[in-house]
């Protein structure tokens, strides 16, 4: 059984989300910037847990791993964990390539810490509205 080379979206369900999200509206424009510093510190704990998994060869696909900051608006906010793609080979160790077998280390970087993410999240956007978890 193989995967798609397409990106893996990870949607956060947030428990007490409502009274989070009246929250951040009550706080309009400074709303967008709390959402992506939860998004960070989700993003972060993936970070190092693909730098940890990478496979190391010659080192330069780990050195690569970085975080990106996608969109953000007043409900949602995005980041990205890659690698540099001119190093070419880094989607053949992702998903494997024939006669080599897949080591999803992205992939997995996310699965593996769904929990640890998504309490990241709440607590950054826990402290920025003022609410202890």
């Amino acid at each position: 059984m193989g995967y798609s080379a397409k990106q893996r979206k990870v949607k956060v369900g947030v428990e007490g989300a409502d009274k989070l999200a009246k929250d951040l509206k009550a706080m309009d424009d400074a709303a967008a910037s709390v959402l992506m510093k939860g998004a960070k510190a989700g993003g972060q704990i993936a970070l190092a847990d693909a730098k940890q998994n990478c496979p190391v060869d010659t080192g330069a696909l780990k050195q690569s791993l970085h975080l990106t900051e996608g969109k953000s608006t007043k409900t949602k906010a995005t980041v990205q964990v890659d690698y540099d793609k001119s190093l070419t080979y880094g989607t053949h160790v992702e998903l494997g390539a024939r006669g080599r077998p897949a080591n999803p280390f992205l992939r997995n970087a996310v699965d593996d810490n769904q929990e640890q993410i998504n309490e990241a999240i709440v607590a950054e956007i826990s402290r920025a509205v003022g609410r202890s978890i």
